[in-house]
C-alpha cells in the first residue's frame, strides 16, 4: 500500500481556494433566493433550508480545510465533488427543474473533479451530471404553460460540451504539473556514490510508477564486446532495474528491431475521446508521423503482455546505444509522452556523464595512491 504523497503548498492553497469558493456560491445562493424569492415558487420552505444545510456543508468543509490532516483531507477529496452534485440535484428537483437557477453548480463540481483529479474524474461528473440534470430535471419541473423547452433542451448541451472542455483542460494541467514534478525528481539523481547502474535502475522505476505501467526495461548494446543488457522493473520487484542483466542475442533483436531513429506508441483499444492514436511512428530526425508497421508493434506488445507499450531510442554521444520500453494495462500513450521520455533523458544524461567521471577520477586517484605505496615500499627495501 502506497502511503498518500505529501501535498504541497501550492496545492493546500488550491484547496482553501476551493472550499472557499463553495461556501460563497452556497452562501451567495441563499442571499438571492432571500432578496429575490421569485425563484423557487414552489417548495420555498424547504428549498431554502436545504440550501441552508449546503452553506454549513461548505462552512464545514472550509473549517476542515484549515485545520484537518491531509489524510482526512484526501479521503474527503475524493468524493466531495459527488457530494457536491447529489446538492445540487436536490436543489433543481425541488425549484424550477431544467429552468432552475441551481443549474450553473454543475459547472463548480466539474471543475473539482476535473483540476483536482484529471480528464477521466472529470469526465465522468459531466456525463453523470447531464443525466440527472435532464432526468430530473423534466420529472420535477412545474407542469405549466411556462414551461421553457428550449432551456431544457439547450442546458444539458452546454453542459455537456463546457464540461468536456473544463475536464479535458482539467486533465491536461494536471498532467503538465506531474510532468514537471517528474524532470524536477529525476534531477536529485545525481549522486555520485549510488552509481551508473542504481542511478539508471532508480529512473526506471520513476518511469514506471509515473504511468503507473507494468513494466519499465531498457535494453542496452555493448558494441565494444557485442554484448547486450537487459534492466527490467516492475510492480513486484521494483529495484531489479539496478543490476544489468546479460540478455541472448535473439531476444535482443527481437526489442531493438524497431529503427534506431524512431519512436513507437501503441495502444490495444483504438482511439476514444480524444486520448490519442493506436499506433504512431514518429521520426526523430525529421518529426514526421506515420502509421506503417503496426504489425511490428503488436508483436511487440504481444512480446512483453501489454496493452499499451511506448519506446524510445536511447543515444549516448550522438549513437543509439539501446532502446527504453515502457508498458501498461491501465492508461494510454499519446505523442506528448515521447517528447516526455527524451526530455527525462536529456537532463539525466549529464548525471550519468558526471557520476562516470567521478568513477574515473576515484579509480584513477586509487590507482595513484597504490603506485606511490609501491614506490615508498620499494625504496624502502632498497635503502634500508
Amino acid at each position: 500500500m502506497h502511503k498518500a504523497a505529501p501535498q504541497s503548498a501550492t496545492g493546500t492553497i488550491d484547496n482553501h481556494i476551493i472550499a472557499a469558493m463553495r461556501l460563497v456560491l452556497a452562501a451567495s445562493g441563499l442571499l438571492i433566493i432571500y432578496i429575490d424569492p421569485a425563484e423557487p415558487s414552489r417548495f420555498v420552505a424547504v428549498t431554502h433550508l436545504l440550501l441552508a444545510c449546503y452553506t454549513a456543508y461548505s462552512a464545514l468543509l472550509y473549517a476542515l480545510a484549515l485545520h484537518a490532516s491531509s489524510y482526512l483531507l484526501e479521503t474527503i477529496y475524493r468524493w466531495v465533488h459527488w457530494v457536491d452534485v447529489a446538492w445540487y440535484v436536490l436543489l433543481i428537483s425541488l425549484s424550477n427543474g431544467t429552468s432552475s437557477i441551481f443549474f450553473f453548480g454543475f459547472f463548480f463540481a466539474i471543475l473539482v473533479a476535473s483540476f483536482r483529479w484529471g480528464f477521466i474524474s472529470g469526465l465522468r461528473v459531466t456525463l453523470l451530471s447531464v443525466i440527472l440534470f435532464t432526468s430530473v430535471g423534466l420529472l420535477t419541473a412545474p407542469r405549466s404553460t411556462h414551461f421553457e423547452l428550449n432551456r431544457a433542451l439547450v442546458r444539458p448541451i452546454y453542459l455537456l460540451v463546457l464540461g468536456y472542455m473544463m475536464a479535458y483542460w482539467g486533465g491536461h494541467e494536471l498532467n503538465l504539473k506531474r510532468r514537471l514534478a517528474l524532470l524536477k525528481e529525476v534531477t536529485t539523481l545525481s549522486n555520485p556514490r549510488f552509481g551508473v547502474d542504481r542511478t539508471i535502475g532508480t529512473l526506471l522505476e520513476r518511469l514506471r510508477a509515473f504511468y503507473d505501467g507494468d513494466v519499465a526495461l531498457a535494453v542496452t548494446h555493448d558494441a565494444g564486446r557485442n554484448e547486450y543488457h537487459l534492466r527490467r522493473v516492475d510492480r513486484r520487484d521494483p529495484e531489479a532495474g539496478m543490476k544489468p542483466s546479460p540478455l541472448p542475442a535473439h531476444l535482443a533483436q527481437q526489442l531493438l528491431a524497431v529503427p534506431a531513429n524512431q519512436a513507437v506508441i501503441y495502444n490495444q483499444r483504438g482511439r476514444w475521446l480524444g486520448l490519442g492514436p493506436r499506433y504512431l511512428t514518429i521520426h526523430m530526425l525529421t518529426g514526421t508521423r506515420s502509421t506503417e508497421g503496426e504489425t511490428r508493434a503488436a508483436a511487440l506488445a504481444a512480446t512483453l503482455d501489454a496493452k499499451a507499450l511506448i519506446t524510445v531510442p536511447l543515444q549516448y554521444q550522438h549513437e543509439a546505444v539501446g532502446r527504453l520500453y515502457v508498458t501498461t494495462s491501465s492508461q494510454r500513450f499519446d505523442e506528448s509522452d515521447v517528447d516526455l521520455l527524451l526530455q527525462v533523458f536529456e537532463h539525466v544524461r549529464p548525471v550519468i556523464d558526471n557520476i562516470r567521471l567521478v568513477d574515473r577520477l576515484a579509480s584513477h586517484a586509487a590507482e595513484e595512491e597504490r603506485q606511490r605505496i609501491a614506490r615508498d615500499l620499494h625504496d624502502s627495501v632498497i635503502q634500508p
